[in-house]
């Protein structure tokens, strides 16, 4: 029998048994009909030719293949599936070749694998990096479906590539790069912007809004100014928690700040009297530490005043041999940009007549 008319009959055996090779490989049907020739002719079991398939098949796990080239890795898989069912009752030359021939094209679709990762770390790289990117950020916890649908998008790069399509995957990549950083915005909100918004939630459930008016509006002005950095400066990590930081303490102190309005807000004289006490009274504790004389005796914001005074004073003078010979670290001081909102209300300070 002339080989030519062999290989057609083994060819349509094949696609009865085992029906065609999943699509999306570019070079599929080459593979097949290579394979076939190479089983015709090879000095193998079936059982040989499916663990050699099998070990390499295993290795390319090991290595991440099915993420860098799943639609060769699917299609191998199958292969060593088809090869297995053929082999059980493989007894004619032609089904132990349909068999070897199923096994080589999966060793063979495994070996492109390799190849195909080579062209997507060259061709991908950014959106690759992005994807780090992520991973670090610990968006599949913090975002999973927003991480699960990046993933699929950076799949869909990969399996054009995989049929063929390299342009179609290059014109793609800058949309999925701006998807990508979407998810990176949300993830860096959630991460630091979050609890800010849900203490001004919480403000505003005790009626912040009403009863620290102002104080509830500069907290949500330092909120969304938070929400607009982060979009506009998402790989300014320092920046990002700087504003965050900001952000949240606003919103804890017009809680707060509502919190403590609402004592005084209808109370009278004597319990008037009795809130003012207990500021003074707060005061004093600070003095405790400081030893202020007559401290009582003066204003509210005068106290206020000579304790930051004696706190500064007494940070400068107290010290031990270890901290004088330690090098001192100066501070930073993080220049805030005119456009960000302040987190204290000014009041303009009267002279006293005396």
């Amino acid at each position: 029998m002339p080989i030519q008319f062999h290989l057609l009959l083994l060819a349509s055996a094949l696609v009865l048994v085992t029906g065609c090779m999943s699509t999306n490989v570019a070079n599929s049907e080459q593979i097949e009909l290579n394979a076939m020739a190479r089983a015709s002719n090879a000095d193998i079991t079936p059982i040989d030719a499916i663990r050699q398939a099998s070990a390499a098949y295993e290795e390319a796990i090991a290595a991440e293949l099915q993420f860098y080239a799943p639609s060769h890795m699917e299609n191998a898989r199958e292969k060593l599936q088809s090869a297995l069912k053929l082999s059980k009752d493989a007894r004619e030359p032609e089904e132990k070749i349909a068999a070897i021939s199923a096994a080589f094209a999966a060793k063979k679709l495994v070996a492109d694998a390799y190849s195909n990762k080579a062209t997507v770390e060259l061709t991908l790289s950014r959106v690759l990096e992005h994807r780090k990117v992520l991973a670090e950020l610990n968006t599949d916890t913090i975002h999973p479906k927003l991480y699960h649908k990046a993933t699929v998008k950076l799949e869909s790069l990969i399996r054009d590539i995989e049929g063929g399509r390299l342009a179609s995957a290059k014109n793609d990549e800058a949309s999925v790069l701006e998807y990508y950083a979407k998810v990176e915005i949300e993830t860096l909100k959630t991460t630091y912007l979050e609890k800010a918004i849900q203490k001004l939630d919480e403000a505003k459930s005790n009626n912040a809004d009403d009863l620290a008016e102002v104080t509830y509006d500069k907290a949500e002005e330092a909120v969304d100014y938070a929400g607009e950095f982060i979009e506009r400066n998402y790989r300014d990590r320092e920046g990002v928690r700087r504003v965050c930081d900001i952000a949240h303490t606003a919103a804890l102190h017009a809680y707060y700040v509502a919190e403590e309005a609402e004592k005084i807000i209808e109370i009278d004289a004597e319990d008037a009297e009795q809130y003012i006490l207990y500021v003074g009274g707060l005061l004093q504790l600070i003095n405790a530490e400081v030893g202020i004389k007559n401290l009582a005796a003066m204003p509210p914001r005068e106290q206020a005043r000579s304790l930051a005074e004696a706190v500064k004073l007494s940070s400068m003078t107290y010290s031990t041999p270890a901290i004088e010979q330690a090098p001192r670290k100066q501070s930073a001081v993080v220049p805030v940009a005119s456009a960000q909102p302040s987190l204290y209300i000014e009041f303009e300070e009267t002279e006293s007549d005396e």
